[in-house]
This record gives C-alpha cells, sequence and structure tokens, in this order.
C-alpha cells in the first residue's frame, strides 16, 4: 500500500490500472458511524523490473458525513470483492506484460451485497477530491 500515489504519474516501465467503483465499508473513528459506499476506487502500480515485478496500490478514502472535522477513513473489503479486485489485477498484468489479449468484457463488475443508500457525497471522497471518481 502507498497513499502517495498519484493517477497519471508513471515513472518510465510503470503501468497503471484505476480499479472504479468497487464495493467497501467504512467507519469513522470519531463517531464510529458506519457506511457502504459502492464507489471506492483503487489505484494499481505495477511494473517489472530486472526480472521480478512490483505491484503498489492506493485505496481511495472516505469521510464521514456526520462529524464537523472528519477524517479520512480507509475502505474495508469482503472476501468476494477482494477475490474480484486481485482477478481483475491479474487480467492487467497479463496485458500489460505478457501482451495477452484482455477485453473489458473481462474483467469483473461491482458487488453490492448490501444496500446502498443516499448519493455519493463527493466532497467527502478523496477519489473524486484527486480527479479519479
Amino acid at each position: 500500500e502507498d497513499d502517495s500515489l498519484q493517477v497519471h504519474d508513471l515513472k518510465p516501465g510503470w503501468k497503471e490500472f484505476v480499479q472504479h467503483r468497487a464495493f467497501g465499508r467504512f467507519q469513522c473513528s470519531q463517531c464510529f458511524r458506519e457506511w457502504s459506499s459502492a464507489k471506492v476506487h483503487i489505484l494499481f502500480r505495477m511494473c517489472w523490473c530486472q526480472g521480478q515485478g512490483m505491484v503498489c496500490m492506493r485505496a481511495f478514502r472516505q469521510a464521514c458525513r456526520q462529524c464537523p472535522d472528519p477524517q479520512l477513513e480507509e475502505p474495508k473489503f469482503s472476501q468476494e470483492t477482494m477475490e474480484m479486485l486481485l482477478h481483475n489485477l491479474v487480467l492487467k498484468i497479463l496485458q500489460y506484460f505478457y501482451h495477452l489479449p484482455i477485453q473489458p468484457s473481462d474483467l469483473l463488475e461491482v458487488v453490492v451485497d448490501r444496500p446502498v443508500r443516499g448519493l455519493h457525497d463527493s466532497a467527502r471522497c478523496e477519489g473524486c477530491q484527486l480527479g479519479v471518481c
């Protein structure tokens, strides 16, 4: 994990994949309110250097709607969502570094296993603030 990763700020030899719309759960560290979002974005940065692969990632955080001065909170993902994220990451690695043809339809869609209420709060979404969302 690397919270300093920025979208489209690539060094030579690095590739990038942004998983849009993953399903995550959050809990405020101040008031302990919980919420779910189907608009969690994860940035993956990968390279193949000297016979060894490396993947860095950044999951974009969200802040509580009810707290006056909230902190950005890390998303938590279900096992099913983690498997979907890893499936999509492996497909992108195969495409970028092994030159296998991958179709957009090969990527798995977001899995929502709990009702999500309300609109996406762009003002409290780190991805929106950084132009990813």
